[in-house]
């Protein structure tokens, strides 16, 4: 009995900390997008980039059976274009040059699909590449983990090609159901939660260099192959979406 009042005593304490630490934040978004825009994504906030990735089997394409929005839901879908053969098109959308983040909470509410190959992602880069430069991974999935596990990462590059940070987290979770994938940025710490509770933290202490003090801006896409290919792909898998309910930004208060 004392050992369960101690765990109820000390997440008690956890949860409370974490609270006081959310009131960091501007109780409305300062920006957000819940995808009612008709049909398409709303262009003042959203490139819908069109490109190739090495090592990736996907085209990225602007087209309105890869990335559309319905009843107020994004898609984001990878679709099987040649029954004959091996190619595949996808959605990649950013906010680059349009909406940018720099400290605060971003809250992505979505779905993420599971299956061989497919390889989907939530993420932001730099609107500035000057080394040392960063990535910052909400959700990171590949079928090697079986629908039981998405992957949050910190990546800092010091010297391109030389010296790469990388402070992954694994965690347990049915990625195929709807989650709420939150960063909150801190001037001195970046804490990633899952449906409000924390599953990983990196602070500013543990790096050479903090390349977290500039601009950021979000991307959203469903890759196939590539580092999601690693454990084999399966094109009969197709086609396969993420669905995204919303993009909120609360400010971190002064």
């Amino acid at each position: 009995m004392n050992r369960i009042k101690f765990y109820l005593t000390f997440w008690g304490l956890v949860m409370s900390l974490h609270l006081s630490l959310s009131a960091s934040f501007e109780s409305d978004p300062a920006w957000s997008d819940e995808f009612r825009f008709r049909f398409s994504v709303n262009p003042n906030n959203w490139n819908i980039e069109e490109s190739i990735w090495e090592n990736e089997l996907e085209s990225y394409v602007n087209s309105d059976k890869n990335c559309y929005c319905s009843w107020g839901i994004l898609h984001l879908k990878t679709i099987k274009e040649d029954s004959k053969g091996k190619k595949c098109t996808s959605a990649r959308i950013n906010t680059k040059d349009k909406i940018q983040f720099l400290y605060g909470k971003i809250d992505v509410r979505a779905k993420a699909p599971i299956g061989k190959g497919i390889f989907p992602a939530i993420w932001m880069l730099p609107l500035d590449w000057t080394r040392p430069y960063g990535e910052l991974d909400f959700m990171a999935y590949i079928d090697c983990w079986e629908g039981k596990h998405i992957q949050s990462n910190v990546h800092v590059v010091y010297e391109l090609g030389v010296k790469h940070y990388q402070h992954p987290n694994k965690v347990n979770l049915d990625v195929d159901q709807w989650h709420v994938y939150s960063l909150e940025w801190y001037k001195d710490k970046l804490v990633y939660l899952i449906d409000g509770v924390v599953i990983h933290q990196v602070l500013k202490s543990q790096l050479e260099a903090w390349s977290f003090d500039r601009p950021y801006y979000l991307l959203l896409n469903v890759a196939f192959g590539g580092w999601g290919g690693t454990c084999g792909v399966d094109y009969d898998i197709l086609p396969k979406e993420m669905l995204v309910d919303y993009v909120r930004y609360y400010k971190l208060k002064e």
